[in-house]
């Protein structure tokens, strides 16, 4: 599971890249970054190709496919919203709700970090009985970014009304997040940018394959406060390495 990052450069930060040059809409979409501890439901920024145009926009993270009624996340049998922020590598392609969106709406979404909380077994457990656990900040080791691999909808209303999400893709652990958590988010290779951007490409096993874990030499994790647990908290000071 993903379900808290960090973006922090913002789009003149990335101009010099390739993948920025013929971006538009860049200033607009970054506008409310930095943003250290982004989560669900956020507004964050997104790279896809729109009416064939590659562009950034601010989507909301938690992806709102096109049979919702209302513009709002899917509920499960119980009652409770679909947890639709993040989409499971392993059956991209076959997902009745994911495998549409996987065949033709991919993005990439910036980011610099993300967060895990890593179980303590080995530490008193809480008064509720379950063990504590401490937030991990996963990032590589150079400090530069990175972009995750994800899908994203632009659910249409009566009147005309968008609302653009996305979902980031998850896959299992690399060595390092093994240590940390059984999933991790798929981080793309830059050489894997244009293919997976590509809405006319429909090879899905070669996309599949892209879904694999980034390699774990070039990452790095530690200990930061447990500020990060709270969505209101969104300072540097979440991103800190604590003893």
């Amino acid at each position: 599971m993903c379900g808290r990052y960090a973006v922090i450069r913002t789009a003149r930060d990335h101009a010099t890249e390739q993948l920025f040059k013929n971006l538009s809409n860049a200033d607009a979409a970054f506008e409310g970054i930095p943003k250290y501890n982004a989560a669900p439901m956020q507004f964050l920024p997104v790279i896809a190709v729109r009416n064939n145009e590659l562009r950034a926009d601010t989507m909301q993270w938690w992806l709102i496919p096109h049979g919702s009624k209302d513009g709002k996340p899917l509920k499960g049998k119980d009652g409770t919203p679909l947890k639709t922020f993040n989409a499971k590598a392993e059956t991209l392609d076959t997902s009745r709700l994911y495998a549409p969106y996987f065949r033709s709406s991919r993005c990439l979404i910036p980011a610099d970090a993300f967060y895990e909380w890593k179980v303590l077994n080995d530490e008193p457990p809480l008064p509720s009985g379950k063990p504590p656990k401490q937030p991990m900040a996963i990032r590589m080791k150079d400090g530069t970014s990175f972009m995750f691999a994800g899908l994203f909808s632009i659910w249409k209303g009566e009147e005309g009304k968008e609302v653009p999400s996305f979902t980031i893709i998850t896959t299992e652990p690399n060595k390092l997040m093994a240590t940390i958590h059984r999933r991790m988010p798929v981080i793309l290779d830059e050489k894997s940018y244009d293919a997976w951007l590509d809405r006319e490409n429909k090879d899905t096993d070669s996309l599949m394959r892209l879904c694999a874990p980034y390699p774990e030499k070039n990452m790095e994790a530690y200990p930061v406060s447990k500020n990060v647990n709270n969505s209101k908290n969104d300072g540097p000071e979440c991103l800190e390495k604590i003893q």
